[in-house]
């Protein structure tokens, strides 16, 4: 519209200066055609060489009247021959015009002389000067009403359209919003506008969105299969015993410390013989779901072994605990065999071990079945605890809150970085690990988390640590990103989670340089909770990690709800990457994550050959030994 605007009025002012030119020229000669049909008769005095003072005034009254001052530079008589009589000059300034229009536009004055005839007589010549005032007001007041009048239309003309296609822009804008978040796969589908042509494209819109968000649940479940192959007992429903093995080395390396159960009974096996496999699956079945309603702590592993064999891990557990959960796994047991009408005798053993010592897997299973046969040479209690008696450690839950209390009250906390590089040997941030240093005697979060975590008072912990590193990153421009774990116990306290609201939206300086990192088994059985906080941290554009991906044996579309910026890969799925089926596992899981555009960081990397392995599996990062030694820092 503008451009047909443009050319139509550089058509009409092209047109307009030709016409106002022209009449310039014709007005002239109109003018000069009236003086000489008035003049003849007059001028017949020319013929005399000598006229009176009377004949001249009136000539010069003539000629002021035929060619009048406004109109006329300048207008004169001659003789004949050409020589001069009478000359009358009227040069004017141009007052109403602008002078910079008249700088632009160039409207020359018009000079035209005519010969007077008397009677087949040439008896003189008149001589005019036409002025250029008349016409540089007549094609400036062309020119601005031709501006105003288009620049009008042109206004009404964009009002009219923008009304028009207010709805196509809405439409478009919707659709624009959607392509910059196509990979966000929580999106309901775009309501189809009216427009025709938009409505096709919001169409195809919606079966991408559909598409995506199908292929992404296929490959949630691909891996949950692939996972459950090589991990998961069929029957049960629980880990197998590699599984087990793998989660105890886990624990092992994060904290050692906490208590395992090894329970057996005959029970299984005589429901098969008596009363077929059908029965013995249902049973096998009940029993798993029974020990699922009893062991209700957040990072417990259960497992089935073998035929007759379940295994229970659960980190941080104190000694009494375990034994009275002993006691309530026997009881579940007890129950069953009553409600039974197996008549043979039927005998259910439960070996505990409680460790706090660095050992191998191996070792810590034969102690597991050392307890197994003190329980059956006591079938009197059935249940035997081998305590670990190198300990050093025997504070009690009441002592660790204590120490946790002094620790913030005289900062005696120390911090630990560990860096987590991406595959350009970049470091994506720091994984910070915090221990009480008191006089010698230095504790580790894994030997205080358990107990934390029972008494309810991670948020205290994490309060402290939060305000420290954020402080340090105020302080100092040049540090981080840093990554701070989050206790489960924080993430089910709403007051925990208003009060970080308030303190990051008073530091979003930082936000780009600090994650919090949240244990997945959080996002599984506290997911309502879990998606709150991430919102909060997520609106305030600070990051969000998942730590232990790929433990727990749910599906994995918690990470749509969730949407980390990164996942750190449970140490179970980085060892041993020479078996092929971890590897499938590990592979599928990373890449249900990839195609969220999700970063996922292998942890526990200590040697090139595991890094090696990694960079084929879709894994974007590794964190171990092997990037970097922990970075020792001081105090904050």
């Amino acid at each position: 519209m503008c451009s047909v605007l443009g050319v139509s009025t550089g058509v009409q002012l092209y047109t307009g200066y030709n016409a106002v030119s022209d009449q310039h020229i014709s007005r002239t000669s109109e003018d000069i055609n009236r003086a000489l049909d008035t003049l003849p008769a007059t001028l017949s005095i020319l013929d005399n060489q000598i006229i009176t003072r009377r004949q001249e005034s009136e000539l010069i009254e003539i000629l002021n009247y035929l060619f009048p001052a406004q109109h006329y530079n300048h207008s004169a008589l001659l003789f004949a021959d050409s020589t001069p009589l009478i000359r009358i000059d009227n040069q004017r300034s141009i007052t109403n015009v602008p002078q910079w229009f008249q700088s632009l536009i160039t409207i020359p004055e018009h000079i035209e002389k005519r010969m007077v005839n008397n009677n087949n007589y040439d008896v003189g010549i008149i001589e005019v000067s036409a002025s250029s005032r008349w016409a540089y007001t007549k094609y400036w007041q062309l020119f601005s009403n031709t501006l105003i009048s288009h620049l009008f239309l042109m206004l009404a003309g964009g009002c009219l359209i923008y009304i028009i296609s207010k709805k196509h822009f809405a439409s478009l804008q919707r659709l624009t919003t959607r392509a910059q978040n196509i990979d966000n796969l929580n999106q309901a589908p775009m309501p189809l506008p009216e427009e025709s042509d938009i409505k096709t494209i919001v169409r195809a819109f919606n079966k991408l969105t559909y598409q995506l968000d199908v292929n992404f649940k296929n490959q949630a479940n691909e891996a949950v299969k692939l996972r459950e192959q090589a991990y998961l007992d069929p029957i049960s429903g629980l880990g197998n015993r590699s599984f087990f093995i793998h989660q105890i080395s886990s624990w092992l390396d994060e904290s050692h410390k906490g208590g395992l159960a090894l329970i057996q009974t005959t029970l299984i096996s005589d429901y098969y013989e008596h009363k077929g496999y059908q029965a013995g699956d249902k049973l096998i079945k009940q029993i798993a779901a029974r020990l699922n309603e009893v062991i209700i702590y957040n990072d417990a592993t259960i497992s089935r072994l073998s035929r007759d064999e379940f295994a229970v891990l659960i980190p941080n557990l104190s000694s009494e605990k375990l034994t009275l959960l002993g006691k309530m796994i026997l009881k579940i047991f007890t129950n069953i065999e009553r409600n039974s009408d197996i008549d043979s005798a039927i005998t259910t053993d439960i070996g505990l071990v409680y460790n706090e010592a660095r050992l191998t897997p191996s070792q810590l299973l034969t102690q597991l079945d050392n307890a197994l046969t003190q329980a059956k040479l006591t079938p009197h209690e059935s249940i035997a605890l081998i305590k670990d008696p190198t300990s050093h450690d025997t504070l009690g839950k009441q002592q660790w809150k204590q120490l946790l209390e002094q620790a913030i009250n005289e900062d005696l906390f120390q911090y630990k970085f560990q860096p987590a590089t991406l595959e350009n040997r970049s470091i994506y941030h720091y994984e910070v690990f915090t221990g009480i240093q008191k006089n010698k005697d230095f504790y580790s979060a894994g030997q205080f988390l358990g107990a934390i975590e029972d008494l309810k008072i991670g948020s205290w912990f994490d309060r402290h640590v939060i305000v420290t590193i954020i402080n340090r990153l105020n302080a100092d421009r040049t540090i981080g990103p840093f990554a701070i774990n989050v206790t489960n116990s924080s993430i089910a306290d709403p007051s925990f989670i208003r009060w970080l609201d308030k303190l990051l939206a008073n530091n979003t300086q930082v936000a780009s340089r600090l994650f919090f990192e949240l244990q997945e088994i959080s996002c599984i059985r506290n997911t309502d909770a879990t998606s709150i906080l991430c919102s909060t941290i997520k609106r305030h554009r600070f990051g969000v990690g998942i730590d232990n991906y790929g433990r727990h044996f749910q599906s994995l579309t918690y990470l749509k709800e969730i949407n980390p910026d990164y996942v750190k890969i449970d140490y179970a799925y980085t060892y041993q990457l020479n078996d092929q089926t971890k590897s499938a596992v590990l592979s599928s899981i990373c890449r249900t994550a990839h195609s969220l555009d999700i970063k996922a960081i292998a942890t526990r990397v200590e040697t090139e050959t595991q890094l090696e392995r990694l960079s084929d599996l879709f894994v974007s990062g590794y964190q171990g030994f092997i990037t970097e030694k922990y970075t020792q820092l001081e105090k904050v």
